[in-house]
């Protein structure tokens, strides 16, 4: 009987649903920040909110680009490209 090589299996990384969060702030809460009349800094309240929303969404990337490091992404990543320069060199080669 052939089986298949038991490999690991990778962690769960529910955090990455972090990355929705931007996408949240930016498309289902626009509409409701359309109407805010408040005028911070002498902005519309609409632009002060985008840029906020640039400064979060480098912060979520930041945080879920250090959490892939300390669950190890890299090795995973080496592991892949490892893989598939090797078979696209067995490739070229026929």
């Amino acid at each position: 009987m052939n089986q298949l090589p038991i490999t690991a299996v990778p962690a769960r990384r529910t955090y990455r649903w972090l990355l929705a969060i931007p996408f949240v702030w930016q498309a289902a809460l626009a509409p409701a920040i359309n109407d805010v009349a408040w005028t911070p800094f002498g902005l519309p309240f609409p632009m002060l909110w985008q840029m906020a929303g640039i400064v979060l969404t480098s912060v979520v990337i930041a945080l879920v680009f250090r959490l892939d490091r300390a669950q190890g992404i890299e090795d995973e990543e080496a592991a892949f490209i490892a893989a598939t320069s090797a078979a696209q060199a067995t490739e070229d080669a026929q």
